[in-house]
């Protein structure tokens, strides 16, 4: 049977603590954590300004619970319009790429953002947002290759870099081998194209395969003629033949379970391993 190595998005777990995190995460056959700071200020993190002793005071209390770092979030808006914002923003993300090493060699990883805070707007399809997630990126691509640190973006609906073919401009014009793609199919899926969603992932995994470093596990539904996320093993993704498909492809992948409960967690468990084994080292 083929391997995926599991984890979790360390926020999605109840903790108050980095000691009760890790508890928590070893009742799971998790492996490694999506761990991104500023989303965790319930653990004393939040917008800390991480240095190598920081780095390394955390993750030598992972290795200690046998878990790993596959990626350093870091929430960064590559399209903000405010150039002073997003000049802050782009700093804290090379901030986090010279200490990813500390961190197990994780790598950096950010969805590209937007140009509003108020949901969805057409505003992220137009060029000129595009061509600004380019320069921010190729910022990043050049810091990432004088550092030797790898970093990653995630597609998702309603950003600037959306779909296939946005991804494909983007990673046309930033040519670097230092980034990376998380794939996440729920994020490109929609109420008007989800019948589809066999070619869009077939796609994805064709076009990159040289850049995929991980893969987020959810599920949606379409309710109402919209798109909901859920819980992994509780929608409509295709779930075998996508699980089968990724393990195949790229074996000992970085899996991570996303917007899940930990009530939602042995399902999702059971689910998934119908058709892989998790690694366990």
């Amino acid at each position: 049977m083929l391997n995926l190595r599991l984890g979790i998005r360390a926020h999605d777990l109840p903790a108050t603590s980095l000691d009760e995190l890790l508890t928590q995460a070893n009742k799971y056959p998790f492996t490694n954590f999506q761990f991104a700071p500023l989303k965790l200020a319930a653990l004393g993190l939040g917008d800390v300004r991480l240095t190598p002793g920081l780095a390394t005071a955390i993750y030598s209390k992972m290795q200690q619970h046998q878990l790993d770092v596959s990626l350093l979030g870091c929430i960064t808006n590559l399209a903000h319009p405010d150039a002073n914002v997003r000049e802050a923003e782009l700093k804290r993300f090379e901030n986090f790429m010279s200490v990813a090493r500390y961190f197990g060699n994780a790598i950096v990883a950010t969805e590209t953002g937007s140009v509003s805070p108020n949901g969805r707007t057409l505003a992220n399809f137009e060029e000129p947002v595009f061509e600004r997630v380019v320069k921010s990126t190729a910022r990043l691509a050049r810091t990432a290759e004088k550092l030797g640190v790898l970093f990653a973006i995630e597609p998702g609906d309603n950003h600037p870099i959306h779909d296939l073919k946005t991804t494909r401009r983007l990673f046309e014009a930033v040519d670097s081998p230092n980034m990376k793609l998380v794939f996440d199919p729920v994020n490109l899926i929609t109420a008007t194209n989800y019948q589809q969603q066999d070619q869009i992932i077939d796609a994805f995994v064709q076009e990159f395969a040289d850049k995929i470093v991980a893969v987020h596990l959810k599920d949606f539904a379409i309710i109402d003629q919209h798109c909901h996320v859920c819980a992994f093993g509780q929608g409509q993704l295709h779930r075998e033949r996508f699980i089968k498909l990724i393990a195949s492809q790229f074996p000992h992948l970085f899996c991570t379970f996303e917007g899940i409960r930990p009530a939602e967690i042995p399902t999702a468990l059971t689910e998934l391993q119908r058709w892989v084994a998790l690694d366990t080292f």
